[in-house]
Protein backbone atom coordinates (compact mmCIF):
# COMPACT_ATOMS: atom_id res chain seq x y z
CA UNK A 1 0.00 0.00 0.00
CA UNK A 2 1.40 3.58 -0.50
CA UNK A 3 0.34 5.99 1.32
CA UNK A 4 0.42 9.97 1.03
CA UNK A 5 1.43 11.29 4.10
CA UNK A 6 0.98 15.04 4.68
CA UNK A 7 2.74 16.79 7.33
CA UNK A 8 1.04 19.58 8.99
CA UNK A 9 3.94 21.85 10.84
CA UNK A 10 3.74 25.07 12.79
CA UNK A 11 4.20 26.67 16.04
CA UNK A 12 1.32 26.72 18.59
CA UNK A 13 -1.57 28.71 17.73
CA UNK A 14 -1.03 28.27 13.95
CA UNK A 15 -3.84 26.10 13.21
CA UNK A 16 -1.96 22.96 12.19
CA UNK A 17 -4.70 20.36 12.81
CA UNK A 18 -7.47 22.00 11.19
CA UNK A 19 -7.17 20.77 7.72
CA UNK A 20 -6.80 17.41 9.33
CA UNK A 21 -9.45 17.03 11.68
CA UNK A 22 -11.92 17.95 8.32
CA UNK A 23 -10.31 15.53 6.35
CA UNK A 24 -11.40 12.36 8.89
CA UNK A 25 -14.48 13.96 9.23
CA UNK A 26 -15.11 13.41 5.11
CA UNK A 27 -13.43 10.04 5.30
CA UNK A 28 -15.21 6.56 4.84
CA UNK A 29 -12.66 5.16 7.53
CA UNK A 30 -10.23 6.76 9.47
CA UNK A 31 -8.40 7.16 13.09
CA UNK A 32 -7.22 10.06 15.20
CA UNK A 33 -4.31 9.40 17.57
CA UNK A 34 -3.40 11.51 19.83
CA UNK A 35 -0.69 12.10 23.31
CA UNK A 36 -3.90 12.69 25.99
CA UNK A 37 -7.15 10.85 26.24
CA UNK A 38 -8.41 14.60 26.96
CA UNK A 39 -7.82 14.94 23.55
CA UNK A 40 -8.90 11.75 22.48
CA UNK A 41 -12.10 12.42 24.19
CA UNK A 42 -12.46 16.37 22.94
CA UNK A 43 -12.23 14.54 19.03
CA UNK A 44 -14.79 11.25 19.84
CA UNK A 45 -17.35 13.70 21.33
CA UNK A 46 -16.94 16.65 18.19
CA UNK A 47 -17.07 13.66 15.82
CA UNK A 48 -20.46 12.04 16.96
CA UNK A 49 -22.34 15.51 17.57
CA UNK A 50 -21.29 16.66 14.38
CA UNK A 51 -19.28 20.00 15.56
CA UNK A 52 -16.54 19.59 12.84
CA UNK A 53 -17.52 20.09 8.83
CA UNK A 54 -16.44 17.16 6.78
CA UNK A 55 -14.00 19.03 4.09
CA UNK A 56 -16.01 19.19 0.49
CA UNK A 57 -19.14 19.51 2.48
CA UNK A 58 -20.23 24.14 2.80
CA UNK A 59 -20.68 24.61 6.18
CA UNK A 60 -24.21 25.91 6.95
CA UNK A 61 -24.62 29.24 8.78
CA UNK A 62 -26.27 29.43 12.85
CA UNK A 63 -23.62 28.51 14.77
CA UNK A 64 -20.28 30.36 15.99
CA UNK A 65 -17.19 29.03 16.13
CA UNK A 66 -16.05 26.40 18.92
CA UNK A 67 -13.05 28.45 20.45
CA UNK A 68 -13.41 25.46 23.55
CA UNK A 69 -11.42 23.18 21.34
CA UNK A 70 -8.14 22.08 22.44
CA UNK A 71 -6.70 21.46 19.15
CA UNK A 72 -4.79 23.62 17.15
CA UNK A 73 -7.49 25.10 14.75
CA UNK A 74 -7.77 28.00 12.69
CA UNK A 75 -9.35 31.58 13.85
CA UNK A 76 -12.97 31.00 11.91
CA UNK A 77 -14.94 34.49 12.62
CA UNK A 78 -17.51 34.27 9.80
CA UNK A 79 -21.12 33.30 10.35
CA UNK A 80 -19.80 29.78 8.88
CA UNK A 81 -17.19 28.25 10.58
CA UNK A 82 -15.95 24.60 10.01
CA UNK A 83 -15.10 23.83 13.79
CA UNK A 84 -18.92 24.40 15.18
CA UNK A 85 -19.80 25.07 18.71
CA UNK A 86 -22.83 23.78 17.85
CA UNK A 87 -23.40 20.40 16.47
CA UNK A 88 -25.25 19.33 13.34
CA UNK A 89 -26.37 15.82 12.38
CA UNK A 90 -25.71 16.64 8.86
CA UNK A 91 -22.03 16.17 9.78
CA UNK A 92 -22.39 14.18 12.61
CA UNK A 93 -20.69 10.58 12.31
CA UNK A 94 -20.38 7.49 14.37
CA UNK A 95 -16.89 7.35 16.63
CA UNK A 96 -15.77 5.25 18.99
CA UNK A 97 -13.03 6.15 21.88
CA UNK A 98 -10.06 3.68 22.72
CA UNK A 99 -7.48 4.88 25.57
CA UNK A 100 -5.53 3.24 28.09
CA UNK A 101 -7.96 3.82 30.41
CA UNK A 102 -11.39 3.71 28.67
CA UNK A 103 -13.55 2.43 25.91
CA UNK A 104 -16.08 4.12 24.84
CA UNK A 105 -18.47 2.20 21.94
CA UNK A 106 -21.27 4.22 20.28
CA UNK A 107 -21.74 0.80 17.86
CA UNK A 108 -19.46 -2.02 17.70
CA UNK A 109 -18.91 -1.07 13.27
CA UNK A 110 -18.10 2.35 13.60
CA UNK A 111 -16.35 3.70 10.90
CA UNK A 112 -13.96 6.01 13.06
CA UNK A 113 -12.05 5.52 16.19
CA UNK A 114 -10.04 8.50 18.50
CA UNK A 115 -7.71 7.26 20.60
CA UNK A 116 -4.66 7.93 22.28
CA UNK A 117 -1.07 6.77 20.09
CA UNK A 118 -0.50 4.22 22.36
CA UNK A 119 -3.85 2.31 21.44
CA UNK A 120 -3.77 2.84 18.10
CA UNK A 121 -4.73 0.17 15.45
CA UNK A 122 -2.14 -0.77 13.18
CA UNK A 123 -3.53 -3.93 11.30
CA UNK A 124 -6.73 -2.56 9.78
CA UNK A 125 -6.92 -0.43 6.51
CA UNK A 126 -7.87 3.07 7.03
CA UNK A 127 -8.81 5.95 4.54
CA UNK A 128 -7.48 8.50 6.63
CA UNK A 129 -5.41 8.62 9.68
CA UNK A 130 -4.56 11.46 12.37
CA UNK A 131 -1.29 11.27 14.42
CA UNK A 132 -1.26 14.45 16.50
CA UNK A 133 2.09 15.75 18.32
CA UNK A 134 4.21 13.69 15.91
CA UNK A 135 7.53 15.79 17.51
CA UNK A 136 6.96 13.38 20.34
CA UNK A 137 8.08 10.44 17.81
CA UNK A 138 11.50 11.57 19.63
CA UNK A 139 10.46 10.96 23.24
CA UNK A 140 12.44 8.05 25.53
CA UNK A 141 9.06 7.00 27.36
CA UNK A 142 6.53 7.38 24.74
CA UNK A 143 8.44 7.57 21.21
CA UNK A 144 7.83 4.36 19.98
CA UNK A 145 3.97 4.77 19.95
CA UNK A 146 4.60 7.79 17.27
CA UNK A 147 7.07 5.93 15.29
CA UNK A 148 4.58 2.33 15.04
CA UNK A 149 2.13 4.74 13.84
CA UNK A 150 4.52 6.01 11.24
CA UNK A 151 5.74 2.81 9.96
CA UNK A 152 2.31 0.72 10.90
CA UNK A 153 -0.58 2.78 9.82
CA UNK A 154 -2.63 0.77 6.72
CA UNK A 155 -4.08 4.39 6.20
CA UNK A 156 -3.80 5.65 2.65
CA UNK A 157 -3.55 9.71 3.93
CA UNK A 158 -1.88 9.71 6.64
CA UNK A 159 -1.76 13.55 8.56
CA UNK A 160 1.01 13.72 11.16
CA UNK A 161 0.28 17.25 13.20
CA UNK A 162 3.22 18.98 15.00
CA UNK A 163 6.64 21.34 15.53
CA UNK A 164 8.98 21.93 12.15
CA UNK A 165 11.73 19.61 14.29
CA UNK A 166 9.89 16.51 13.17
CA UNK A 167 10.17 16.69 9.30
CA UNK A 168 13.83 16.34 9.02
CA UNK A 169 13.11 12.56 10.40
CA UNK A 170 9.50 11.66 9.07
CA UNK A 171 11.50 12.37 5.32
CA UNK A 172 14.15 10.02 6.75
CA UNK A 173 11.78 6.96 7.43
CA UNK A 174 9.84 7.88 4.46
CA UNK A 175 12.29 7.41 2.14
CA UNK A 176 12.47 3.81 2.98
CA UNK A 177 8.99 3.29 2.95
CA UNK A 178 8.34 4.62 -0.78
CA UNK A 179 5.57 6.80 0.70
CA UNK A 180 4.80 10.52 -0.57
CA UNK A 181 5.39 13.21 1.18
CA UNK A 182 3.79 16.96 1.34
CA UNK A 183 4.89 19.16 3.99
CA UNK A 184 2.58 22.19 4.75
CA UNK A 185 3.69 24.67 7.18
CA UNK A 186 1.72 27.26 9.09
CA UNK A 187 2.35 30.30 10.56
CA UNK A 188 1.69 32.00 13.91
CA UNK A 189 -2.23 33.79 13.38
CA UNK A 190 -1.10 36.30 16.45
CA UNK A 191 1.73 38.18 17.18
CA UNK A 192 3.59 36.78 20.35
CA UNK A 193 5.46 40.39 21.82
CA UNK A 194 8.43 39.87 24.67
CA UNK A 195 7.64 42.45 27.00
CA UNK A 196 10.66 44.85 27.70
CA UNK A 197 10.88 44.02 31.05
CA UNK A 198 9.88 41.52 33.81
CA UNK A 199 7.90 41.88 36.74
CA UNK A 200 11.03 42.14 39.00
CA UNK A 201 9.70 40.29 41.44
CA UNK A 202 6.34 41.42 42.10
CA UNK A 203 3.48 39.86 42.05
CA UNK A 204 1.04 42.59 42.41
CA UNK A 205 1.82 43.37 38.47
CA UNK A 206 -0.41 40.18 37.85
CA UNK A 207 -3.14 41.23 35.26
CA UNK A 208 -6.06 39.66 34.47
CA UNK A 209 -5.37 37.03 31.73
CA UNK A 210 -2.03 35.96 33.41
CA UNK A 211 -0.36 32.90 33.49
CA UNK A 212 2.86 32.10 35.88
CA UNK A 213 4.35 29.34 35.23
CA UNK A 214 6.32 27.51 38.08
CA UNK A 215 7.09 24.06 37.97
CA UNK A 216 6.25 22.34 41.45
CA UNK A 217 3.40 21.72 43.24
CA UNK A 218 3.76 23.51 46.56
CA UNK A 219 5.07 26.30 44.30
CA UNK A 220 1.63 26.50 42.78
CA UNK A 221 -0.23 26.72 45.67
CA UNK A 222 2.43 29.19 47.11
CA UNK A 223 2.25 31.42 44.51
CA UNK A 224 -1.49 31.20 44.13
CA UNK A 225 -1.91 31.93 47.90
CA UNK A 226 0.51 35.37 47.40
CA UNK A 227 -1.11 36.58 43.58
CA UNK A 228 -4.79 36.37 45.58
CA UNK A 229 -3.75 38.27 48.80
CA UNK A 230 -1.87 40.97 46.82
CA UNK A 231 -4.04 41.51 43.74
CA UNK A 232 -7.32 40.37 44.97
CA UNK A 233 -7.72 38.25 41.90
CA UNK A 234 -8.96 34.79 41.96
CA UNK A 235 -6.64 31.77 40.92
CA UNK A 236 -7.30 28.51 38.73
CA UNK A 237 -4.63 26.02 38.56
CA UNK A 238 -3.33 23.30 36.49
CA UNK A 239 -0.32 20.76 37.14
CA UNK A 240 0.81 17.32 35.85
CA UNK A 241 -0.39 15.82 39.30
CA UNK A 242 -4.23 16.76 38.52
CA UNK A 243 -5.88 14.36 36.56
CA UNK A 244 -6.70 16.02 33.10
CA UNK A 245 -10.38 16.12 33.54
CA UNK A 246 -9.55 18.45 36.28
CA UNK A 247 -7.53 20.52 34.47
CA UNK A 248 -10.19 20.83 32.03
CA UNK A 249 -12.68 21.92 34.40
CA UNK A 250 -10.04 24.85 35.77
CA UNK A 251 -9.32 26.07 32.13
CA UNK A 252 -13.06 26.18 31.70
CA UNK A 253 -13.00 28.79 35.19
CA UNK A 254 -10.45 30.36 33.63
CA UNK A 255 -11.89 31.38 30.62
CA UNK A 256 -15.05 31.63 31.62
CA UNK A 257 -15.93 35.55 31.83
CA UNK A 258 -18.10 35.18 34.93
CA UNK A 259 -16.84 32.80 36.82
CA UNK A 260 -14.45 34.66 39.01
CA UNK A 261 -11.17 33.10 37.89
CA UNK A 262 -9.27 35.27 36.09
CA UNK A 263 -5.60 34.04 36.65
CA UNK A 264 -4.15 30.41 35.74
CA UNK A 265 -1.08 29.11 37.57
CA UNK A 266 0.02 26.41 36.34
CA UNK A 267 3.20 23.74 35.32
CA UNK A 268 4.19 22.90 32.39
CA UNK A 269 1.04 20.92 31.76
CA UNK A 270 -0.28 23.98 29.92
CA UNK A 271 2.59 23.15 26.81
CA UNK A 272 -0.06 20.48 25.61
CA UNK A 273 -3.96 20.03 25.82
CA UNK A 274 -5.49 22.99 27.05
CA UNK A 275 -6.97 25.77 25.40
CA UNK A 276 -6.51 28.58 27.64
CA UNK A 277 -7.49 31.96 26.74
CA UNK A 278 -4.19 33.80 27.83
CA UNK A 279 -2.83 37.25 27.10
CA UNK A 280 0.12 37.13 29.28
CA UNK A 281 2.57 33.94 30.18
CA UNK A 282 4.92 34.83 33.16
CA UNK A 283 7.34 32.36 34.06
CA UNK A 284 8.61 31.92 37.72
CA UNK A 285 11.87 30.37 36.33
CA UNK A 286 13.30 28.81 33.44
CA UNK A 287 14.80 25.81 35.25
CA UNK A 288 12.93 22.67 36.37
CA UNK A 289 13.70 20.02 38.82
CA UNK A 290 14.09 16.50 37.01
CA UNK A 291 14.25 14.81 40.42
CA UNK A 292 17.67 14.55 40.71
CA UNK A 293 18.56 18.40 39.73
CA UNK A 294 17.64 21.39 38.57
CA UNK A 295 17.98 21.73 34.14
CA UNK A 296 17.63 24.20 31.81
CA UNK A 297 13.87 24.61 30.02
CA UNK A 298 14.43 23.07 26.18
CA UNK A 299 14.26 25.60 23.90
CA UNK A 300 11.23 23.82 22.39
CA UNK A 301 9.18 23.65 25.57
CA UNK A 302 9.86 27.47 26.59
CA UNK A 303 8.44 28.16 22.76
CA UNK A 304 5.78 25.88 23.44
CA UNK A 305 4.82 27.51 26.85
CA UNK A 306 5.14 30.77 25.74
CA UNK A 307 2.96 30.52 22.57
CA UNK A 308 0.18 29.84 24.53
CA UNK A 309 -0.15 33.29 24.94
CA UNK A 310 -2.59 35.15 22.65
CA UNK A 311 -4.48 32.13 20.94
CA UNK A 312 -7.46 34.04 18.71
CA UNK A 313 -6.70 37.37 20.03
CA UNK A 314 -9.34 36.88 22.82
CA UNK A 315 -8.20 39.87 24.94
CA UNK A 316 -9.16 42.82 22.89
CA UNK A 317 -5.88 43.72 19.96
CA UNK A 318 -4.58 40.37 18.64
CA UNK A 319 -1.48 39.00 19.75
CA UNK A 320 -0.26 37.88 23.58
CA UNK A 321 2.70 38.94 25.23
CA UNK A 322 5.85 36.73 27.06
CA UNK A 323 7.61 38.10 30.15
CA UNK A 324 9.61 36.56 33.55
CA UNK A 325 9.16 36.90 37.20
CA UNK A 326 12.91 37.74 37.38
CA UNK A 327 14.59 40.38 35.77
CA UNK A 328 17.88 38.13 35.30
CA UNK A 329 15.82 35.79 32.96
CA UNK A 330 14.55 38.13 30.59
CA UNK A 331 18.07 38.20 28.27
CA UNK A 332 17.74 34.16 28.46
CA UNK A 333 14.21 34.26 27.39
CA UNK A 334 14.91 36.47 24.57
CA UNK A 335 17.21 34.48 23.54
CA UNK A 336 15.47 31.11 23.13
CA UNK A 337 12.18 32.68 21.30
CA UNK A 338 14.65 33.82 18.83
CA UNK A 339 17.22 30.90 18.25
CA UNK A 340 15.88 28.12 15.99
CA UNK A 341 14.56 25.15 17.59
CA UNK A 342 16.40 21.98 17.49
CA UNK A 343 15.47 19.07 15.31
CA UNK A 344 14.93 15.73 16.74
CA UNK A 345 17.60 13.41 17.37
CA UNK A 346 16.12 10.45 16.37
CA UNK A 347 12.36 8.22 16.28
CA UNK A 348 12.36 5.68 19.20
CA UNK A 349 11.56 2.10 18.62
CA UNK A 350 10.82 -0.65 21.56
CA UNK A 351 11.63 -3.94 20.94
CA UNK A 352 8.76 -6.41 20.82
CA UNK A 353 8.08 -8.79 23.10
CA UNK A 354 8.77 -11.72 21.39
CA UNK A 355 12.30 -10.53 20.75
CA UNK A 356 12.64 -9.81 24.43
CA UNK A 357 12.16 -13.29 25.27
CA UNK A 358 14.22 -14.48 22.96
CA UNK A 359 17.28 -12.20 24.51
CA UNK A 360 16.03 -12.89 27.72
CA UNK A 361 16.73 -17.54 26.92
CA UNK A 362 20.36 -16.44 25.80
CA UNK A 363 20.81 -14.25 29.12
CA UNK A 364 21.79 -15.93 32.74
CA UNK A 365 19.08 -16.28 35.14
CA UNK A 366 20.55 -14.04 37.39
CA UNK A 367 20.01 -11.36 34.81
CA UNK A 368 18.66 -8.47 36.40
CA UNK A 369 15.65 -6.44 34.61
CA UNK A 370 18.09 -3.21 34.26
CA UNK A 371 20.16 -5.26 32.23
CA UNK A 372 17.93 -6.54 30.30
CA UNK A 373 16.42 -4.03 29.04
CA UNK A 374 19.43 -1.93 28.36
CA UNK A 375 20.03 -4.86 25.61
CA UNK A 376 18.16 -3.56 22.85
CA UNK A 377 20.66 -0.19 23.16
CA UNK A 378 23.39 -2.31 22.48
CA UNK A 379 22.58 -5.01 20.38
CA UNK A 380 19.75 -4.16 18.23
CA UNK A 381 21.02 -3.19 14.79
CA UNK A 382 18.62 -0.16 14.05
CA UNK A 383 20.52 2.64 11.84
CA UNK A 384 19.72 6.24 11.87
CA UNK A 385 16.79 7.70 12.67
CA UNK A 386 15.64 5.10 14.17
CA UNK A 387 17.31 4.15 17.95
CA UNK A 388 16.29 1.43 20.78
CA UNK A 389 14.11 2.90 23.46
CA UNK A 390 16.21 3.79 27.39
CA UNK A 391 13.31 4.50 29.50
CA UNK A 392 15.01 7.65 31.34
CA UNK A 393 13.64 6.21 34.83
CA UNK A 394 14.72 2.64 33.93
CA UNK A 395 16.98 2.40 37.05
CA UNK A 396 13.94 2.76 39.49
CA UNK A 397 11.66 0.59 36.84
CA UNK A 398 14.33 -2.19 36.66
CA UNK A 399 14.50 -1.71 40.57
CA UNK A 400 11.30 -2.37 41.64
CA UNK A 401 10.63 -5.35 39.02
CA UNK A 402 13.41 -7.02 40.87
CA UNK A 403 12.35 -6.56 44.05
CA UNK A 404 8.36 -7.00 43.76
CA UNK A 405 8.05 -8.60 40.81
CA UNK A 406 10.68 -10.38 40.54
CA UNK A 407 8.99 -14.08 39.68
CA UNK A 408 6.31 -12.90 37.22
CA UNK A 409 6.49 -13.91 33.92
CA UNK A 410 8.76 -11.25 31.57
CA UNK A 411 5.24 -10.51 29.31
CA UNK A 412 3.97 -9.30 33.51
CA UNK A 413 7.58 -7.25 33.90
CA UNK A 414 7.28 -5.41 30.62
CA UNK A 415 3.34 -4.95 31.77
CA UNK A 416 4.37 -3.25 34.64
CA UNK A 417 7.26 -1.11 32.91
CA UNK A 418 4.73 0.41 30.58
CA UNK A 419 2.10 0.66 33.00
CA UNK A 420 1.31 4.56 33.70
CA UNK A 421 2.80 4.99 37.21
CA UNK A 422 5.12 7.35 38.68
CA UNK A 423 8.51 5.31 39.78
CA UNK A 424 9.40 8.06 42.21
CA UNK A 425 6.34 8.35 44.34
CA UNK A 426 5.99 6.46 47.19
CA UNK A 427 2.30 5.82 47.02
CA UNK A 428 2.08 4.98 43.15
CA UNK A 429 4.73 2.54 44.33
CA UNK A 430 3.09 0.87 47.03
CA UNK A 431 -0.13 0.52 45.34
CA UNK A 432 1.43 -1.23 42.61
CA UNK A 433 3.46 -3.41 44.59
CA UNK A 434 -0.21 -4.24 46.34
CA UNK A 435 -0.82 -5.19 42.95
CA UNK A 436 1.77 -7.18 41.90
CA UNK A 437 1.84 -8.80 45.54
CA UNK A 438 -1.92 -9.63 44.65
CA UNK A 439 -1.57 -11.03 41.06
CA UNK A 440 1.51 -13.42 42.29
CA UNK A 441 -0.88 -15.29 44.85
CA UNK A 442 -4.36 -15.09 44.04
CA UNK A 443 -4.35 -13.65 40.31
CA UNK A 444 -7.43 -11.92 40.88
CA UNK A 445 -6.74 -8.19 41.97
CA UNK A 446 -9.47 -6.75 44.33
CA UNK A 447 -9.44 -3.10 43.74
CA UNK A 448 -10.55 -3.06 47.44
CA UNK A 449 -7.26 -4.72 48.32
CA UNK A 450 -5.32 -2.02 46.04
CA UNK A 451 -6.81 0.86 47.79
CA UNK A 452 -6.15 -0.43 51.37
CA UNK A 453 -2.34 0.87 50.51
CA UNK A 454 -3.74 4.60 51.64
CA UNK A 455 -6.49 6.20 53.63
CA UNK A 456 -8.48 6.59 50.04
CA UNK A 457 -11.71 5.75 50.88
CA UNK A 458 -11.76 7.34 54.67
CA UNK A 459 -10.66 10.75 52.52
CA UNK A 460 -12.98 10.10 49.99
CA UNK A 461 -16.31 9.96 52.24
CA UNK A 462 -15.29 13.10 54.92
CA UNK A 463 -15.16 15.25 51.54
CA UNK A 464 -18.32 14.30 50.24
CA UNK A 465 -19.51 14.39 53.42
CA UNK A 466 -17.98 17.94 53.99
CA UNK A 467 -19.61 18.87 49.79
CA UNK A 468 -23.04 20.30 50.52
CA UNK A 469 -21.50 23.55 52.62
CA UNK A 470 -18.61 25.27 52.69
CA UNK A 471 -15.48 24.68 54.72
CA UNK A 472 -11.91 26.14 55.97
CA UNK A 473 -9.26 26.06 52.64
CA UNK A 474 -6.85 24.34 54.65
CA UNK A 475 -9.12 21.43 55.13
CA UNK A 476 -9.24 20.51 51.54
CA UNK A 477 -5.56 21.34 50.60
CA UNK A 478 -4.88 18.34 53.03
CA UNK A 479 -7.49 16.07 51.06
CA UNK A 480 -5.99 17.18 47.96
CA UNK A 481 -2.76 14.78 47.61
CA UNK A 482 -5.01 11.85 49.19
CA UNK A 483 -7.84 12.55 46.11
CA UNK A 484 -4.83 13.14 43.53
CA UNK A 485 -3.38 9.73 44.53
CA UNK A 486 -6.37 8.06 44.18
CA UNK A 487 -7.01 9.29 40.85
CA UNK A 488 -3.56 8.16 39.87
CA UNK A 489 -4.29 4.58 41.85
CA UNK A 490 -7.60 4.09 40.01
CA UNK A 491 -6.20 5.06 36.36
CA UNK A 492 -3.24 2.40 37.03
CA UNK A 493 -6.06 0.02 37.57
CA UNK A 494 -8.52 0.39 34.49
CA UNK A 495 -5.23 0.19 32.54
CA UNK A 496 -4.31 -2.91 33.60
CA UNK A 497 -8.13 -4.01 33.29
CA UNK A 498 -7.94 -3.42 29.83
CA UNK A 499 -4.94 -5.51 29.47
CA UNK A 500 -6.30 -8.58 31.68
CA UNK A 501 -9.62 -8.26 32.71
CA UNK A 502 -10.23 -11.37 33.87
CA UNK A 503 -7.47 -10.38 37.00
CA UNK A 504 -8.04 -6.75 37.72
CA UNK A 505 -12.05 -7.85 37.62
CA UNK A 506 -13.32 -4.53 39.21
CA UNK A 507 -13.22 -2.09 36.40
CA UNK A 508 -16.77 -0.84 37.06
CA UNK A 509 -16.56 -0.32 40.04
CA UNK A 510 -13.21 1.86 39.47
CA UNK A 511 -15.29 3.84 36.85
CA UNK A 512 -17.94 4.85 39.66
CA UNK A 513 -15.15 5.76 42.02
CA UNK A 514 -13.29 7.56 39.67
CA UNK A 515 -16.24 10.17 38.66
CA UNK A 516 -16.39 10.63 42.78
CA UNK A 517 -13.03 11.18 42.89
CA UNK A 518 -13.27 13.78 39.87
CA UNK A 519 -15.99 15.65 41.53
CA UNK A 520 -14.21 15.59 44.95
CA UNK A 521 -11.19 17.07 43.83
CA UNK A 522 -12.96 20.10 41.61
CA UNK A 523 -14.97 20.97 45.30
CA UNK A 524 -11.63 20.93 46.84
CA UNK A 525 -9.91 23.16 44.39
CA UNK A 526 -13.04 25.54 44.89
CA UNK A 527 -13.19 25.74 48.27
CA UNK A 528 -9.02 26.38 48.60
CA UNK A 529 -10.03 29.25 46.54
CA UNK A 530 -13.42 30.06 48.91
CA UNK A 531 -15.34 30.20 45.74
CA UNK A 532 -18.13 27.75 46.03
CA UNK A 533 -20.71 29.57 43.93
CA UNK A 534 -19.78 28.55 40.56
CA UNK A 535 -21.00 25.29 40.70
CA UNK A 536 -21.14 24.32 36.87
CA UNK A 537 -19.02 21.21 36.14
CA UNK A 538 -16.86 20.97 33.46
CA UNK A 539 -18.42 18.59 30.08
CA UNK A 540 -15.40 16.48 30.47
CA UNK A 541 -15.30 13.52 32.84
CA UNK A 542 -17.50 14.98 35.61
CA UNK A 543 -20.71 14.81 33.72
CA UNK A 544 -20.78 11.58 31.63
CA UNK A 545 -24.33 12.83 30.55
CA UNK A 546 -23.14 15.88 29.47
CA UNK A 547 -22.07 15.22 26.01
CA UNK A 548 -25.73 13.14 25.65
CA UNK A 549 -23.73 9.77 23.97
CA UNK A 550 -24.96 6.87 24.71
CA UNK A 551 -21.95 4.44 24.68
CA UNK A 552 -20.56 1.24 26.77
CA UNK A 553 -17.52 0.84 27.77
CA UNK A 554 -17.08 -2.49 25.93
CA UNK A 555 -17.82 -4.64 22.82
CA UNK A 556 -20.63 -6.51 22.40
CA UNK A 557 -18.11 -9.35 21.27
CA UNK A 558 -15.87 -9.03 24.32
CA UNK A 559 -18.42 -8.66 26.53
CA UNK A 560 -19.78 -12.29 25.55
CA UNK A 561 -16.67 -13.70 25.62
CA UNK A 562 -15.85 -12.51 29.15
CA UNK A 563 -18.85 -13.45 30.36
CA UNK A 564 -18.61 -17.51 29.10
CA UNK A 565 -14.63 -17.22 30.71
CA UNK A 566 -16.64 -16.05 34.26
CA UNK A 567 -19.30 -19.13 33.66
CA UNK A 568 -16.67 -21.24 33.55
CA UNK A 569 -14.50 -20.23 36.17
CA UNK A 570 -18.02 -20.29 38.38
CA UNK A 571 -18.15 -23.76 37.54
CA UNK A 572 -14.77 -25.09 37.97
CA UNK A 573 -14.66 -23.11 41.24
CA UNK A 574 -17.65 -25.73 41.98
CA UNK A 575 -16.30 -28.69 40.64
CA UNK A 576 -13.21 -27.81 43.09
CA UNK A 577 -15.53 -27.56 46.36
CA UNK A 578 -17.41 -30.76 44.97
CA UNK A 579 -14.54 -32.44 45.05
CA UNK A 580 -13.21 -31.52 48.58
CA UNK A 581 -15.71 -32.51 49.94
CA UNK A 582 -16.08 -35.95 48.35
CA UNK A 583 -12.10 -35.88 49.23
CA UNK A 584 -13.13 -35.61 53.18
Amino acid sequence: MKRKVIMHVGPTNSGKTHMALRALAASTSGIYAGPLRLLAHEIWERLNKGQIVPLGMDPEAGSEPDTSINMDIVDERGPKPTVRKDGHVRYARECNLRTGEEFRIIADNAPLMSCTVEMATLDKPLDVAVVDEIQMIADPERGSAWTNAVLGLAAREIHLCGEETAVPIIQDILKDTGDELVVNRYERLTPLQIQKSSLNGDLSQVQKGDCLVTFSRNGIFAMKTKVEEMTGLRCAVAYGKLPPEIRSEQAALFNDPRSGYDVIIASDAIGMGLNLKIKRVVFETLDKFDGQKERPLSISQIKQIAGRAGRYGLHGKPGGFVATLHEADMPRLRNVLAAPTDTLCCAVLDPPLHWMEEVSRILPHTTSTQALLEVPSYVSKVRLPFRAALPSKLEQMAKFIDTRAGDLLLSDKLLFKNCPTSWRDPISLDALSQIARLYRTTIRVDLDAVLSVAPFMKVLKDVEAMMPRSVEPDTCTKALQTLEDMHKVLVLYLWLSFRNFMAFHGADEAYGLKVRVEKALEWCLRQVSSQAGYSDFASFGLKTAADGLQYRHRPRSTEARDNTVMTGVAAARAVAKGTQRRSR
